[in-house]
């Protein structure tokens, strides 16, 4: 549960317990959690429930990390970002979008989980299509993508190129 999340209907199944019940059950354990003396919080992050650290101790614990989001670089954010908005995107979409090839940038989210990839076997080709991922969602920590900002992305202090400005605002 701490590392992949489980379902209520997982936990329906598992624990052979009614929906009512188990929600109760992770209301209260969501409370008792939420008391200074744990580090960690129950959320339902993706549709799933999970222990997450808490936003106090987030910076110690992401130190620890192999990789922290906050570390990607500009370019890896912009390509996340135009993913994230447009999706299922192909690689030649990003570069509309980019004015150049993503492909380091596309490696580095696939190894970091931010992304995933799937053949879109209904187009010529079958090209790559890109999507975020749960990961993704809780490194934000919001339960899908509808929490998303709707309209224009900011992109004030940020090294985004006009093109790319322009165009994830006119598909907004």
């Amino acid at each position: 549960m701490a590392t992949r999340g489980v379902t209520l209907n997982e936990l329906m199944k598992l624990t052979k317990g009614k929906r009512a019940e188990i929600l109760e059950i992770l209301d209260d354990i969501e409370e008792d959690f939420s008391s200074e003396k744990h580090g960690v919080e129950l959320k339902n992050v993706a549709g799933k429930y999970a222990f997450f650290t808490k936003a106090q101790y987030a910076e110690s614990v992401s130190n620890l990390r192999r990789k922290s989001v906050s570390e990607l670089t500009p370019s890896q954010m912009e390509v996340l970002a135009i993913i994230a908005k447009n999706q299922p995107i192909t690689m030649r979409g990003i570069y509309d979008f980019k004015g150049s090839m993503p492909s380091s940038q596309i490696k580095e989210l696939l190894s970091m989980k931010m992304i995933r990839r799937k053949r879109d076997k209904s187009s010529k080709g079958h090209p790559y299509v890109y999507y975020t991922t749960d990961e993704f969602l809780k490194v934000l920590g919001i339960p899908d993508l509808s929490f998303l900002p709707k309209g224009d992305l900011n992109f004030e202090n940020s090294k985004i190129s006009e093109n790319v400005r322009n165009g994830i605002e006119k598909k907004s």
